[in-house]
C-alpha cells in the first residue's frame, strides 16, 4: 500500500539504470500531472493553455545567440517549434527530479518526502519568475503579462502540483523499480 511516508534512501536501488529508471518515473510522473492540473484551470476557469511552441520557439532561437525577446511573440516561428517547447518542458521535469533526488539522496541522506517534494517545486519558481519568464518578454514574476496576479497564481499551483507529482512519482518507482 502506497503510504506518505519518507521513502529512505534504501528503498531504491542504487544501480545506475535503476536510478534512471526512478528520474525518468518521476520526471515524466510529475510533469504529466502538472500538464493534467493545468488542463483542468484552463476547463474551469477558461484560461488560454501553455503554449509550449513560444517556448520551442525560444529554445530553438538559442543556438543563433538570442536568449531574450520582447516579446517572444514578435519573434520569427520555427519550425517545430510546438514539439521543440514539449520536449523540453519534459526534458525540464525529467532533469528537476534527477536535481531533486540528488539533493534529498546525496545532500540530505534520506529519500523523498512529500514536504521536501513541495518545497522543493517552490523553490524551483525561481528558474521561471526570474529567467524564464523575462527572457520571454513578460518581466520579473510575469510583470508584463496581461493578468500577472493570475499568471503568478497558475505558476505557484503548477510548482505544487509538481512537487506532489515528484513524490507520487517516487512511491510509484519505488514499488516497480
Amino acid at each position: 500500500m502506497l503510504s506518505f511516508h519518507s521513502l529512505k534512501a534504501g528503498d531504491y536501488p542504487d544501480s545506475p539504470l535503476a536510478v534512471a529508471g526512478e528520474v525518468l518515473m518521476m520526471g515524466i510522473f510529475a510533469t504529466l500531472a502538472t500538464d493534467l492540473w493545468l488542463r483542468l484551470l484552463q476547463t474551469i476557469t477558461g484560461l488560454a493553455p501553455a503554449n509550449w511552441g513560444l517556448v520551442g520557439r525560444w529554445v530553438a532561437w538559442m543556438p543563433h545567440g538570442v536568449f531574450v525577446h520582447r516579446p517572444i511573440t514578435a519573434t520569427a516561428p520555427v519550425r517545430g517549434e510546438r514539439a521543440i517547447g514539449w520536449a523540453f518542458h519534459y526534458a525540464v521535469g525529467i532533469g528537476y527530479a534527477a536535481l531533486y533526488l540528488a539533493i534529498v539522496r546525496r545532500g540530505l541522506g534520506s529519500g523523498p518526502t512529500l514536504i521536501s517534494a513541495v518545497v522543493f517545486a517552490l523553490a524551483l519558481l525561481v528558474v521561471p519568475w526570474f529567467l524564464m519568464q523575462p527572457a520571454l518578454g513578460l518581466g520579473f514574476m510575469a510583470a508584463r503579462a496581461p493578468r500577472p496576479g493570475a499568471t503568478r497564481a497558475i505558476n505557484i499551483s503548477a510548482h505544487v502540483v509538481f512537487g506532489i507529482g515528484l513524490y507520487l512519482g517516487a512511491l510509484v518507482a519505488s514499488a516497480v523499480v
